[in-house]
């Protein structure tokens, strides 16, 4: 039984959903991850399998990219073909209250209520989840957090554990030395960053750091006029920030880029680029 079901169009979906499906096996097991190219059998009835799987999935993924709605077939919308199979998974997903997310690649946005056949105007109001090239493995594992929240509530499949209790049980195997050294290693990998406060920059402005989580709200402080001229947002991705910043009175101009983080989270330093010169210039931050 599979419980995740990607919907996509093979035009402009394809790859972006290959992957998905990829990393999210390794994540919750292939047997849980369905995708109609990989899943269906030569010779299969390829309407009944689809009927199977969408009967069996708790979360239906749609892949949408920039052309998932404006896709035709001889001169005719597919969307508003009432035998488009993108349409028909989310139309009976929808209807069947199975959580849909859509899903935004390339920069596509969430199609407008209007724009969309009756039986998909409930997608429009879903909660998108976008998916970009530059955050591939913070994007899914957002994505997989919100999955895994799902697939909880409605309960493991047969035969399997949940699991945070195979890995409980594979610790305790170990012993109490193993123990020990795999959950500092667990800790360490998964404990984030703590970045909030002052930062100095290199010509006396002062970066102001709130964080939530891997999530940041940046203000930066001019080292003359002692006002607050850039804001932005930053992400903890691994031991890297990465941030984009707009000033605040020529909301045209700004800054953005990585900057790795210290071992000690004391440091920040890397290359960012300025918008819309593009010139690059380098960054070295220090707790103050």
């Amino acid at each position: 039984m599979s419980r995740i079901f990607i919907s996509y169009r093979r035009e402009g979906g394809a790859g972006f959903s290959g992957r998905l499906a990829d990393d999210l096996g390794r994540r919750f097991g292939a047997h849980e991850v369905f995708r109609d190219v990989e899943d269906i059998a030569s010779g299969e009835d390829f309407v009944a399998r689809l009927d199977k799987a969408l009967r069996d999935c708790r979360v239906l993924l749609a892949v949408i990219g920039k052309t998932w709605l404006t896709a035709s077939a001889n001169g005719r919308r597919r969307l508003d073909d009432p035998n488009d199979f993108v349409r028909l998974e989310i139309s009976h997903a929808l209807a069947a209250g199975v959580r849909v997310i859509p899903v935004l690649v390339e920069g596509a946005r969430i199609p407008p209520e209007r724009d969309l056949p009756e039986p998909l105007k409930p997608l429009a109001r879903r909660q998108a989840h976008e998916l970009s090239e530059s955050r591939w493995d913070y994007d899914v594992e957002r994505l997989s957090g919100v999955v895994e929240q799902e697939l909880a509530a409605s309960g493991p499949p047969l035969g399997s554990k949940p699991k945070r209790r195979r890995w409980l049980v594979a610790l305790a195997l170990a012993g109490a030395a193993g123990l020990v050294a795999a959950a500092a290693t667990w800790y360490g990998q998964t404990r984030l960053p703590d970045l909030g406060g002052n930062w100095r920059l290199q010509d006396g402005s002062t970066w102001i750091i709130e964080q939530s989580g891997p999530e940041l709200e940046i203000k930066v402080v001019h080292y003359q006029s002692r006002e607050v001229w850039q804001r932005g947002r930053g992400t903890i991705v691994g031991q890297e920030l990465e941030f984009k910043l707009d000033q605040v009175f020529d909301p045209g101009y700004g800054l953005g880029g990585k900057l790795r983080i210290s071992g000690d989270a004391r440091r920040l330093d890397g290359v960012a680029q300025r918008t819309p010169s593009g010139i690059r210039v380098e960054i070295l931050l220090e707790r103050s």
